[in-house]
């Protein structure tokens, strides 16, 4: 299906619209505009930012981590991530923009020359929202734009999750559609090795807390690699960093989107880097 003819049938909301959707000016949220799609939600414009995300011991590229851009449509002030997913009044309404920002951002990444795998945040309240089928209704986003559950990995912030037992059937549901997992921020509060071998993820990436803070990193990131993850951290843009980050063990690292200073992260910040 054209990308045009796909953006159509993803604003065409069948029968009756609910009242958060007519609200949050989500009954035709899709805009394509210079060879790119962008989101319209409650006066504020929502694009896709993509950062490179490589490995640490050869620099070659693994897949690209996605963020949201946003600007007021009447001002154009830049609003953070965090400031998005407080607009919406209830759960239905949360987890319908959580999923509508990653197809979003699974549209945009069709557009790219270079890609690999999609890393996609899920919010842990999402997870918490849904009841069962967790992964289902955006595989079906998914498979008529060309991707497909193998293709992305889904990273999860899993800090101050108290229903353990729900979430652990959520990462189960998510991995038998064939989602890898990557949980976020481990190690911002504290370290629960016990729920982190439950979940089975497939990469843990490092609270910057954790990294300034702690006194037992290379035991922290040996015993993630004793349970089959790959270590990830973000914030690195030199190649010297990449090879100190190699010698500690760590496998994979993300560019910081403040350095990268474009809307889209440059391709330049990998190939200088991975010399």
């Amino acid at each position: 299906m054209p990308l045009s003819d796909f953006i159509r049938t993803l604003n065409s909301v069948p029968g009756h619209t609910p009242g958060f959707l007519e609200r949050a000016g989500l009954d035709h949220p899709f805009v394509a505009a210079d060879g790119r799609i962008f989101i319209h939600y409650a006066n504020i414009r929502l694009e896709s930012q993509f950062l490179p995300v490589v490995e640490a011991s050869t620099g070659k590229l693994f897949g690209h981590a996605a963020s949201i851009e946003a600007h007021g449509l009447s001002n154009n002030i830049p609003m953070s991530h965090d400031a998005i997913f407080v607009l919406p009044s209830d759960d239905e309404e949360f987890v319908y923009l959580d999923r509508l920002v990653r197809t979003l951002h699974a549209l945009n990444y069709l557009t790219r020359p270079t890609r690999g795998n999609l890393m996609l945040r899920v919010h842990a309240r999402h997870v918490l929202s849904v009841p069962a089928n967790h992964g289902l209704a955006f595989e079906e986003i998914l498979r008529p734009c060309g991707l497909f559950p193998e293709q992305i990995t889904l990273e999860i912030d899993t800090d101050a999750v108290e229903d353990k037992a729900h979430f652990i059937r959520a990462i189960g549901n998510y991995r038998s559609r064939g989602y890898s997992i990557a949980i976020g921020q481990f190690g911002r509060s504290h370290l629960d090795f016990d729920f982190l071998k439950e979940l089975q993820p497939d990469i843990v990436k490092l609270s910057p807390a954790l990294i300034s803070h702690s006194n037992s990193l290379e035991r922290i990131i040996e015993a993630i690699h004793r349970q089959g993850a790959k270590v990830m951290i973000d914030g690195i843009n030199t190649a010297s960093l990449r090879r100190a980050a190699s010698a500690e063990n760590i496998d994979l690292l993300q560019a910081y989107a403040p350095l990268l200073g474009t809307r889209q992260a440059d391709e330049r910040w990998l190939y200088k880097n991975a010399a």
